[in-house]
């Protein structure tokens, strides 16, 4: 997979997300950790050295690979959840950050916000501007430094692999910038 060159440049922005207050509300004691029981979840590029950096621990458990590249991934169950408890929240990935909405690639070529409406959280985080606001800003600044063929990997995933309760809802279309290979 050809991801932009400047991997520092990636890093600078995951510095900006991990700075971001995004989980804000107290999630765990409004729900059973939900987000922590997610069967797999996947790592954007070089996101494992960078939370290796800041932690010590690698959270990559699982590759999977297709003919367009290979993605990290948490597969399975979590090395570092007791399946309620996140044991490295502080450092814990973009994808669990930004959970329950994550962005998916069309058949057409939109990138667009998913909503995994199983959270009990997400009817409020949907009607939360500055949420929200933080969310498509996070995403304006990766998706240009990504290639497609990242978010292209992420519509090839099993289905089997995916948490079978979980019931998607568009929330928006996020801007066009997506790096073709």
């Amino acid at each position: 997979m050809k991801i932009h060159n400047n991997k520092q440049k990636l890093f600078k922005i995951y510095d900006e997300i991990y700075a971001t207050n995004f989980g804000f509300m107290p999630c765990i004691e409004q729900c059973d950790g939900r987000c922590e029981q997610k069967p797999l979840s996947v790592l954007l590029p070089y996101e494992d050295e960078f939370i290796f950096r800041r932690s010590g621990k690698h959270v990559c458990n699982e590759k999977l690979t297709s003919p367009e590249g290979t993605l990290e991934i948490i597969g399975s169950t979590c090395n570092f959840t007791d399946g309620v408890q996140c044991f490295i929240h502080e450092h814990r990935p973009i994808a669990c950050r930004l959970y329950p909405f994550y962005p998916n690639l069309t058949p057409e070529g939109t990138l667009e916000l998913l909503i995994d409406e199983t959270c009990p959280l997400t009817e409020s985080l949907v009607k939360d501007e500055m949420y929200i606001s933080h969310i498509k800003s996070a995403l304006d600044k990766l998706i240009p430094l990504i290639d497609k063929n990242y978010w292209e990997m992420l519509g090839h995933i099993p289905p089997d692999l995916w948490d079978k309760t979980c019931k998607e809802k568009y929330l928006c279309t996020l801007p066009k910038g997506v790096k073709k290979s």
